[in-house]
């Protein structure tokens, strides 16, 4: 089971930072999940909210903004950090020369960010990343059909929060290849009857010992974290 850092190592560093990324890299994350929105001028920043005021010192919608206006603010302010909203180029130069699989999370759930999905194609394509190491998810399951359309050799998840009927049906009429659902709103046997249809699975966002060893057992395909090292402390053969 892979362990992907969730908006980075965000229990020991300000969410989808660079340091945050940076750690994940150090404690030995099998995936970085980041979240992705689009500036005014068609820059791609890695950022949770449509807003700055929870996780900066800035006050408004990021799409409002130019990149340049964004640099302003302090995303580690909170934590008493300098640290800038990084952009998603950015995070490509990070780990370029590592091998650990990126979930970028594209953010149109709110704002739909028109052609945002053509220029995370084009980022991509830019910095020269394998495909194999790119996954993309969304909670707006018509970007995830936009996607494979644009790119179908790249692996795409739906997001779910709330329970789903035909999980697998649904995913063939988006086109989707995988499930990131909410750890409390999958029971044991959905896992069951999507793994038996080679359909990947990897829950969010694993906080407890109990929701672990869950997953542990049922042996999904990967675990969103909020710290890696945590994650990686439990040892199945312990507990079953």
């Amino acid at each position: 089971m892979k362990r992907f850092a969730h908006r980075g190592v965000m229990a020991h560093r300000p969410e989808n930072t660079m340091s945050a990324f940076r750690l994940a890299l150090e404690t030995g994350a099998d995936g970085i999940e980041t979240d992705v929105h689009m500036t005014k001028d068609g820059v791609l920043v890695l950022i949770h909210d449509e807003t700055l005021e929870r996780t900066t010192d800035g006050r408004g919608q990021i799409s409002l903004y130019t990149y340049d206006e964004l640099k302003q603010f302090n995303a580690g302010v909170h934590h008493g950090v300098e640290e800038h909203i990084p952009t998603l180029e950015e995070l490509f130069a990070l780990v370029k020369e590592e091998s650990v699989i990126l979930n970028l999370e594209v953010k149109t759930d709110v704002l739909r960010y028109e052609g945002i999905e053509s220029r995370i194609i084009e980022s991509i394509e830019s910095a020269g990343i394998d495909a194999s190491r790119i996954l993309f998810s969304s909670f707006n399951h018509e970007t995830i059909h936009r996607l494979k359309q644009m790119r179908p050799d790249i692996e795409a998840a739906i997001l779910l929060a709330q329970p789903l009927y035909d999980i697998s049906g649904y995913l063939r009429f988006v086109g989707a290849d995988s499930v990131h659902p909410h750890i409390d709103r999958i029971t044991d046997e959905e896992v069951r009857s999507l793994q038996g249809r080679g359909i990947p699975i990897r829950p969010y966002t694993i906080k407890t010992q109990h929701q672990l060893e869950r997953c542990l057992a049922l042996q999904v395909d990967a675990v969103f974290v909020n710290d890696i090292e945590w994650a990686r402390g439990w040892d199945i053969t312990s507990r079953f």
